[in-house]
């Protein structure tokens, strides 16, 4: 009971600093620092922590691929190439309801940090002309820009929860698949109600031209995924693969490749991803892992309520998918069954939190998407509820299949 309380102790005030908007990169160091003196842990050992925490393979890996994605996001945003993958498929495909779902999904492939109010203008675009309430629009963008987040080894919340279970991207990507097909299930049913097939473009063969072009745009993205989640190839090396093909084709100079990686690469986030995994490894030499599963096994709480709800308030608390299983998943991994977790364990944890973070009103993507379509916030909340309530649902498939 001891251990839970310290290490509840270290989380709450944690949040607190996030809720002050102090950096979550800065916010995490602080979070070991605090947790080694709770625990008395000697200098020397707690040094010993940091160190492995920041240079061991599957932080340095988590590291890398990150850095990767940044690159490859700008790439593709600073080329036009992602406008005009955008822009083609507007062109190609008939049916309105297709390419308001479709703009916000095709920008959200990449990770980039308030990314929905790059694709709320083109959601508005394309219902140029017909009755849409701005809360059903804001609804639109902002529920089909984070089909990708459940599954794609590109986010850092998978990145993350990869290098902190143990658990391979692919592995993650099939368990947490039924939340990324929910997402788009329910989105028919909750995000176009009203709203009849509007038709708009041009004739077939420019459709299929259109349909062409898009497909050949977005081919560095989309092969990236296929050789990690079908082929299994190491995420760095199709990512690394990636980057190398797009600086052939535009013809990068290595003075142009030297702009792009200072631009691309956020150290914040680097920092982030390093505070992170130098909280687990202060967690688990500290010995509070090992506390905190031992009251677990001696307790009668269920575990699922446990790993429903810790990572559903904290998602809510830092409206990020990084910071709730920072946060968390750390904590959470005896009931997991670590050292061997529970695939559908973690797909419960991580879907709880995710919901979380959807409903959380300092989610960044949510705020910006608000602004841009002048919508009532109040009222995109209840248009939010019943869908992200049914996509949890989904969690039940992992349980009994898996």
């Amino acid at each position: 009971m001891t251990d839970l309380l310290k290490t509840a102790a270290v989380l709450i005030l944690i949040i607190v600093l996030l809720r002050r908007k102090v950096s979550m990169s800065a916010v995490m160091p602080i979070g070991a620092l605090v947790l080694g003196i709770i625990y008395l842990t000697p200098p020397v050992q707690f040094l010993k922590a940091v160190t492995t925490g920041i240079f061991a393979p599957k932080s340095l890996e988590m590291t890398l691929t990150l850095m990767l994605t940044m690159v490859i996001e700008n790439l593709l945003r600073t080329t036009g190439m992602l406008k005009r993958m955008v822009s083609s498929l507007s062109a190609a495909v008939p049916d309105r309801r297709f390419v308001m779902a479709a703009m916000p999904a095709m920008i959200g492939m990449l990770p980039s940090p308030g990314g929905a109010v790059f694709s709320a203008p083109m959601v508005d675009e394309a219902t140029r002309g017909i009755d849409v309430a701005p809360e059903q629009k804001a609804l639109v963008n902002y529920w089909y820009r984070h089909i990708w987040e459940y599954v794609s080894p590109l986010y850092p919340g998978i990145i993350l929860t990869a290098g902190i279970t143990g658990l391979s991207t692919q592995t993650l990507f099939v368990v947490n698949l039924p939340f990324a097909l929910s997402v788009v299930g329910w989105g028919v049913l909750f995000c176009f109600k009203g709203i009849g097939r509007q038709t708009f473009g041009a004739s077939t063969p420019d459709r299929l031209q259109e349909f062409f072009t898009f497909l050949a745009l977005s081919s560095p993205i989309m092969l990236a995924l296929l050789l990690v989640v079908i082929f299994r190839v190491h995420a760095t090396l199709a990512l690394g693969g990636a980057v190398i093909a797009l600086y052939l084709y535009h013809r990068f100079t290595p003075a142009m490749i030297a702009k792009n990686l200072r631009e691309s690469v956020s150290g914040k986030a680097l920092f982030l991803v390093i505070g992170i995994m130098i909280f687990q490894e202060v967690l688990r030499t500290s010995g509070a892992l090992a506390g905190i599963s031992s009251f677990f096994a001696a307790s009668m709480m269920p575990v699922h309520l446990l790993l429903f709800l810790i990572p559903f308030i904290a998602g809510i608390m830092t409206g990020l998918t990084v910071g709730y299983v920072g946060i968390t998943f750390p904590l959470l991994l005896p009931l997991m069954g670590a050292p061997s977790p529970s695939p559908a364990l973690v797909a419960l944890a991580f879907g709880s939190g995710f919901a979380g973070v959807m409903l959380s009103p300092v989610h960044l993507c949510y705020v910006l998407t608000c602004e841009y379509f002048h919508a009532d916030i109040a009222k995109v909340y209840h248009r939010l509820f019943l869908p992200s309530a049914c996509v949890l649902v989904a969690v039940l498939i992992p349980l009994y299949v898996w």
